[in-house]
């Protein structure tokens, strides 16, 4: 089935829960409680939490503080390569 893919360096943690900062249309910096899978192709599989509309912050999560308004950037999440074996 299909999965959220996102890099582990986007991933937060808030105490022992993981978070993803997400932007609204209206610029608006939020915060979404993550459930993590495994790692596939060097991205973190999100098993519950995200929407596949809701944009994540992938940089400059040092910066980004809940209720902050931003100006996103569209960035691009590069998938690690690797050997695929024919079935």
């Amino acid at each position: 089935h299909a999965s959220l893919l996102v890099p582990d360096s986007a991933i937060a943690s808030d105490q022992s829960r993981k978070i993803l900062f997400t932007v609204a249309d209206d610029g608006t910096v939020g915060v979404k409680l993550v459930e993590l899978g495994p790692i596939v192709e060097g991205l973190r599989v999100i098993r519950s939490g995200l929407a596949p509309t809701d944009r994540i912050i992938i940089d400059g999560l040092q910066r980004a503080r809940p209720g902050q308004k931003v100006k996103p950037e569209d960035g691009k999440i590069e998938v690690t390569a690797q050997k695929t074996v024919a079935q």
